[in-house]
């Protein structure tokens, strides 16, 4: 340490030589990174040389590509993702001048890509799975799981006796006529589903399938659906099956841009499904038959008006005239208006012979709690409203509020139909009886004894 501070000539030295060491390391960094930069610039044009080449015929549409500049790199990174080589997060794109940190480049996920059909998956069982999955992503599974679980529900509540054919033709035919209209539905729409981030992973938006393709699956499933409820069920069920169709995949897709009618036309196809399976066994005439279908008509709007309430954006931007955003008050009083008309629709089937006047009891309770937050997001609303040009009311929080009031209602009524549906089935008339068929023979047995004994 003396030696070092007593000749500063060799303290120079030393530092000389760690600059001179620092410079050079430096340098290699940078003709490093520079060399990487190359190599990934001659990746991406050999890339792009080969699709030119492969594609040659449609010379109008490309951009021949000699050299690859700053210019180049900048139109090819709009398809490309740049991760951190250390961290693995996505960050910004890093030009090819930027000398400070080395990145790493990967392709995104294509979304639309060429349509699948069974000649072209022939032999890939990979592909083949994708084009099933997209050919039932077209019946949208759970809608129709909903509207057969409905039609089952409303047989097993029907006086008369089920009979298992019955039953099997009444599933399968329902689900296909369902998938049938969804089908017609999603092939009508590509162009707007493509416009609203809850539809975009659509098989036709998509490209997996093409309109045409989602015809052919709905005239199949349509016919095949039609057909084993006309000869498994009766006449009756099959024109219901079939006028559902038309309604929900033709008149109701339709006015979805045209007038804020369309929800209410909708939900008349959500009633239908009830009918469906009351007739399977009994007369459409008989009152519990509308009962139950009045009862599935206004479980649609607090649960479709609220789920509409909180994507109004996407519907307006889509192009759907929807009451979300076209009269958002009156979104949310029909919500409540409905919600609370669901009440004398459940104390009618007790009325009505169907259930046992307990379930009044059971099935108030449920509707008041839907009533409940379906009275929130009104009430919120019409604060809302009511204050909409005060200076002191907090119009964000107020917003806020409703929205979330919103999402209450709609999860809500997530649980309410099924709940509703299964107590009706669980006080069905007559459900319980056959606890006490012992203590009623037993009870005739002893006044039969009685009266021989009297007799004698």
């Amino acid at each position: 340490m003396l030696v070092f501070q007593a000749y500063p000539p060799f303290q120079r030295s030393i530092k000389q030589s760690f600059t001179l060491f620092n410079k050079t390391n430096n340098h290699i960094l940078q003709n490093n990174f520079i060399l990487n930069n190359r190599l990934h610039a001659h990746a991406i044009s050999s890339s792009i040389k080969r699709y030119n080449s492969v594609n040659s015929k449609d010379n109008n549409n490309k951009e021949e590509i000699s050299t690859v500049n700053s210019t180049t790199l900048q139109k090819v990174a709009k398809n490309l993702t740049c991760t951190d080589a250390v961290t693995g997060t996505e960050g910004k794109t890093v030009d090819s001048n930027n000398n400070k940190e080395p990145f790493e480049i990967k392709y995104k996920e294509q979304t639309i890509q060429a349509p699948l059909s069974f000649k072209t998956v022939k032999g890939n069982p990979v592909l083949l799975k994708k084009l099933l999955n997209a050919y039932l992503q077209l019946s949208k599974p759970r809608l129709s799981i909903l509207v057969m679980l409905s039609a089952i529900c409303s047989y097993a509540l029907s006086p008369l006796a089920a009979s298992v054919p019955t039953l099997i033709s009444l599933t399968v035919g329902t689900s296909l006529a369902s998938a049938s209209a969804n089908a017609i539905n999603m092939g009508r729409e590509p162009e707007f589903d493509s416009k609203m981030q809850r539809t975009l992973m659509r098989p036709v938006v998509k490209g997996i399938l093409t309109s045409k393709q989602a015809y052919q699956f709905s005239a199949i499933s349509g016919v095949l659906g039609t057909a084993i409820l006309y000869f498994g069920v009766n006449t009756t069920v099959a024109l219901l099956g079939l006028s559902n169709i038309v309604l929900y995949s033709w008149i109701y897709t339709s006015l979805k841009r045209k007038s804020i009618i369309n929800t209410w036309v909708g939900a008349l196809v959500g009633g239908i499904p009830p009918l469906m399976g009351w007739c399977a066994s009994s007369s459409i005439l008989d009152p519990a038959a509308w009962c139950l279908a009045g009862l599935l008509y206004c479980w649609q709007f607090p649960h479709f008006n609220t789920l509409s309430h909180n994507i109004k954006q996407q519907y307006k931007e889509a192009g759907y005239v929807m009451t979300a955003w076209k009269n958002p008050m009156l979104n949310a009083r029909v919500s409540l208006r409905y919600a609370l008309l669901m009440i004398p629709l459940c104390i009618g089937l007790s009325y009505y012979n169907v259930c046992d006047w307990y379930y009044s009891v059971d099935s108030t309770l449920i509707n008041l709690w839907l009533s409940y937050w379906a009275f929130k997001f009104y009430w919120q609303q019409r604060i809302n409203y009511k204050n909409i040009n005060s200076k002191t009311f907090n119009m964000e929080e107020g917003i806020i509020k409703a929205n979330n009031f919103a999402k209450r209602c709609f999860w809500v009524s997530v649980l309410h139909l099924p709940l509703v549906l299964i107590l009706a089935i669980l006080h069905r008339k007559g459900r319980w009886d056959f606890l006490f068929d012992d203590d009623e023979e037993e009870g005739g047995d002893q006044e039969t004894s009685n009266k021989i004994l009297l007799a004698t």
